[in-house]
C-alpha cells in the first residue's frame, strides 16, 4: 500500500532539495560553489547515516533505497500501533490507506509522511513506534523512540514530545516523572543529535541578520507552513476548510464512540487533540504579533502547524479502524457494511494517484518544468558538453538541475539554505536574478523567464555570481493580453531542446531574432 501511494518515479519534490545535500557532503566536489549545497547541514542524523550510499549508485537509486527503509520502518511502526488498538493487526493496511487518505486531502499546511525519501519520512516512523508504546503505558520506551526521532528531525519529534505528554496528562495515563526519568534524559541525549546541528547553525551571527533570515523563511518562501494567516482569505478558505472538516468529523466521531475508546485509543485521540491545541496556539500566536514580524517570524519558524495534519488523521484512522474490528468481531452489520465502504473509498483514492502516475512517466520535481522530457534531455546534454565547474543560471522554479546536470547553480525558489547568513544571501540572489520591478499593487515582478532579461544583464550576472551560462525556459503567452513574452536573448546558443535555451554567457553574440 505504501508502494502504491508514494511510488512516484524519482526524484520526488524534496528528494532532488535534500539527496542532493547527501552526495556533496560525501564528495564535495559534486556541485561545487553551489550556495545551497554548501550551506550548513541542519539535518546531520540523515546525512551522516546516507550519504555515503550516494558513493555506490546514483541518487535514484539512493532515493529508492532510501524509501524502501523508511516505508518498512512506516509499516512496521504502524502495524504495531494498529495492533495496539485494533482487534486484529490485519486492519493496519485498511488503517494506513485511510491515514494516507485523510492527510493528503485533508492537510492544512502540508504536511504528508509518505512520500518521497527524506529525513521526517524516517522521524514519523519512529513516531509511530512511539505511540505503540505509549498506547501500552511503556513509557520510557516511547521517550527513547521519540528521542530517535528527534535526532532525525527535530521538529517532527519535539512536537511529538509535547503533544503526547500533553495526551498523558489529560488522560490520566503519565506515568510519574521518576519513572520516566530514566526515558527523559536517554530520550533527550539521544534527541541531541537532531537538535545541536540546528542550534548551531547561527552561532556567532549578527542578531539583525537572523531577525532578517527568520522573515524571509517565515513571511517569503514558507508562508505556507509557517504564517498560514499571512496567505490571505482565499489561500485559509481552500487548506483551512477542508481540514475543519477533518476535525469536525473527528469530534463527532470521539463523542459517537466515547464510552466504547479503550485507554491505547483514548491516548491517540487525546495526542491529536493536543497537537490541534498546538495549531491554535500558532494561529494566536501570528494574530498577537501581527504587527511586529520580526518577534513572530523568531517564533513561527518552529513549524506550530504541521503535526496537527498527521496526527489527526492518526486518530481518525485508529477511530474508525477499531470501529470495524470490534463491530466484525460482534458480527454487527454496520460495521461490515462501514469495511466496504472505507475500502472503496481508499481504492477510489489510490486508484486515482496511480492513474495521474501512469499519465506521467516523470517525478513530481521533473513535473515542476513546464516540459519535463525536454528538461531532462537538456539537463543530459549539459552534463555530458559541459565543464563540471561551470555554475548556470536557472530557471526560477527548477527543481532538479542539480540532480540532472550535476552542475552548481546560482540560485533557484526552492534552495533555500537553512542558516542565517547564506539564507539572506539567497535572498538577495534570489531578488537579484529575478526581481524586475513591483507592481501598482506593491506585488513584486518576477521575470518570465531568463532570456527576457536581456543579454547585457544576464552578462552582469554571469559576472557577479561567476556563471558561465545562463539556462531560460520560454515563457507561457501572457493570458492576459494575449502577447507573446520576450522569448531569446542576444547572446550565443549553445545548445536548445524544445522551450529550453542555453546561452553562453562568456562572449557576445548577435540577435537571435
Amino acid at each position: 500500500m505504501l508502494f502504491i501511494a508514494g511510488g512516484d518515479p524519482a526524484p520526488g519534490v524534496n528528494e532532488a532539495h535534500y539527496l542532493c545535500r547527501l552526495k556533496h557532503f560525501a564528495d564535495p566536489s559534486y556541485c561545487r560553489g553551489d550556495l545551497f549545497l554548501e550551506s550548513p547541514d541542519a539535518h546531520f542524523t540523515v546525512v551522516w547515516l546516507f550519504a555515503w550510499v550516494t558513493q555506490w549508485v546514483s541518487l535514484e537509486t539512493t532515493a529508492w533505497i532510501g524509501r524502501l527503509a523508511s516505508w518498512a520502518l512506516l509499516a512496521v511502526g504502524w502495524t504495531r500501533l494498529v495492533s495496539r488498538i485494533a482487534p486484529h493487526s490485519l486492519l493496519a493496511p485498511l488503517g494506513a490507506a485511510l491515514l494516507v487518505y485523510g492527510t493528503r486531502q485533508w492537510q492544512f499546511a502540508g504536511e504528508w509522511f509518505i512520500g518521497g525519501f527524506e529525513a521526517k519520512s524516517v522521524a514519523y516512523g519512529f513516531v509511530f513506534f512511539a505511540l505503540a508504546e505509549a498506547a501500552d503505558s511503556r513509557w520510557n520506551r516511547a521517550w527513547l523512540l521519540l528521542g530517535l526521532a528527534s535526532a532525525f528531525h527535530a521538529l517532527v519529534g519535539g512536537w511529538s514530545v509535547v503533544a503526547l505528554g500533553l495526551a498523558g496528562l489529560i488522560t490520566g495515563r503519565l506515568a510519574p516523572l521518576r519513572a520516566m526519568l530514566p526515558g527523559l534524559v536517554g530520550g533527550g541525549l539521544l534527541a541531541l543529535a537532531g537538535v545541536l546541528p540546528a542550534l548551531l547553525l547561527n552561532v556567532g551571527t549578527p542578531g539583525d541578520v537572523v531577525g532578517e533570515a527568520n522573515q524571509i523563511y517565515v513571511f517569503f518562501r514558507l508562508p505556507h507552513h509557517l504564517a498560514p494567516l499571512s496567505k490571505g482569505a482565499e489561500w485559509l478558505w481552500r487548506s483551512g476548510a477542508g481540514h475543519a472538516k477533518l476535525v469536525a468529523f473527528f469530534a463527532l466521531l470521539t463523542w459517537l464512540r466515547r464510552r466504547e475508546i479503550p485507554s491505547g485509543l483514548r491516548l491517540m485521540t487525546a495526542f491529536a487533540w493536543s497537537a490541534e491545541a498546538i495549531s491554535l496556539a500558532g494561529l494566536l500566536i501570528e494574530l498577537a504579533l501581527w504587527n511586529h514580524p520580526v518577534w513572530a517570524a523568531a517564533v513561527l519558524k518552529y513549524y506550530w502547524f504541521r503535526l496537527a495534519d498527521i496526527a489527526t488523521p492518526i486518530a481518525v484512522s485508529l477511530l474508525l479502524v477499531h470501529w470495524v474490528g470490534e463491530g466484525i468481531a460482534q458480527h454487527r452489520r454496520a460495521p461490515a457494511w462501514g469495511a466496504v465502504a472505507l475500502v472503496a473509498l481508499c481504492v477510489w483514492h489510490l486508484g486515482d494517484a496511480v492513474v495521474d502516475r501512469l499519465k506521467s512517466p516523470f517525478g513530481p520535481a521533473d513535473q515542476a518544468m513546464l516540459d519535463p522530457a525536454a528538461w531532462i534531455e537538456m539537463c543530459q546534454w549539459i552534463e555530458e558538453n559541459t565543464p563540471p565547474e561551470a555554475v548556470f543560471l536557472v530557471p526560477q522554479r527548477s527543481h532538479t538541475f542539480k540532480w540532472r546536470a550535476e552542475r552548481p547553480e546560482v540560485v533557484t525558489y526552492k534552495d533555500i539554505p537553512q542558516d542565517a547568513r547564506s539564507m539572506v544571501e539567497w535572498r538577495r540572489r534570489y531578488e537579484d536574478v529575478f526581481q524586475i520591478g513591483d507592481g501598482p499593487n506593491g506585488e513584486r515582478r518576477w521575470t518570465p523567464s531568463l532570456a527576457a532579461l536581456g543579454a547585457k544583464r544576464l552578462r552582469e550576472l554571469g559576472d557577479e555570481y561567476g556563471a558561465r551560462y545562463a539556462l531560460s525556459q520560454a515563457p507561457p503567452r501572457d493570458a492576459a493580453s494575449g502577447v507573446p513574452f520576450r522569448r531569446s536573448a542576444s547572446l550565443p546558443v549553445v545548445h536548445r531542446v524544445g522551450v529550453y535555451t542555453l546561452y553562453d554567457l562568456g562572449e557576445a553574440g548577435s540577435p537571435t531574432e
